[in-house]
């Protein structure tokens, strides 16, 4: 959570802006284990959503699997902001960026050791009125589809948050906690399938100077898998809207 803290306090301090740089590059450090909290009944707190896809995701996941070998260098140049695009990018490899950016070769993967089984993430820019699918697996070739482990049951929740406040780069959401659930099976297919989510009544919250909607988010949570025939490791390429 060190990317959220980091960006909680800047906005108490500063307002509605972040004020570290003109142009702010978000390489992933750290996931969120503390997002298991509203899968057990908790409130949380807070929660900062960075965009819908790419860099700045991380804090989405209760864990993600990180890049290995050697980091790319950033490159200086003078009077000028550095390079960091091909470091940012290994250092999200892997992370819930990938999840909702409509390329099944990218994936998120889950960090833990073991299949994953009790990990969780959620998904932002979803429109819950609306079909949701999945495709549940590492969709970036049949070989990478069948080696990797993928999600096999899952329980799925509905998040509702208010809306804490805006930054240059995203919102931050308080009081997240789940309204509703469902447990649901996935086919074994390297493909996108039908994603049934839970049911849940929207409703409205008292927001000054006027009543103001909850924001909803879909979590899931990992409780089995289809294992993988080399690697433990599971993975989700997509979770998006039909």
């Amino acid at each position: 959570m060190k990317l959220y803290s980091s960006i909680v306090l800047v906005f108490f301090m500063f307002g509605s802006h972040i004020t570290t740089a003109q142009e702010e590059s978000f390489p992933c450090k750290e996931a969120n284990p503390s997002l298991k909290k509203i899968f057990t009944g908790e409130t949380l707190e807070n929660l900062y959503v960075h965009n819908c896809y790419g860099s700045g995701l991380q804090a989405m996941s209760s864990s993600y699997l990180k890049a290995g070998g050697p980091a790319p260098k950033i490159i200086a140049y003078e009077d000028e902001i550095p390079d960091d695009e091909a470091y940012v990018a290994w250092t999200c490899k892997y992370s819930m960026g990938n999840i909702g950016d409509d390329d099944p070769a990218t994936t998120w993967v889950e960090g833990v050791d073991g299949y994953g089984v009790g990990e969780v993430l959620i998904v932002p820019c979803l429109d819950l009125t609306h079909p949701v699918k999945i495709w549940a697996g590492y969709g970036k070739s049949a070989d990478s589809f069948i080696n990797n482990s993928r999600p096999k049951q899952v329980r799925l929740i509905i998040i509702q948050a208010e809306v804490e406040g805006e930054t240059q780069y995203g919102t931050i959401y308080k009081n997240l906690r789940m309204v509703s659930q469902t447990l649901v099976e996935l086919n074994d297919v390297n493909d996108y399938q039908s994603l049934k989510t839970p049911y849940y009544k929207a409703s409205s919250y008292e927001f000054e100077p006027e009543k103001r909607d909850y924001t909803y988010f879909l979590g899931l949570e990992i409780l089995n898998v289809y294992k993988g025939n080399k690697w433990d490791d599971t993975c989700i390429s997509e979770i998006r809207n039909e």
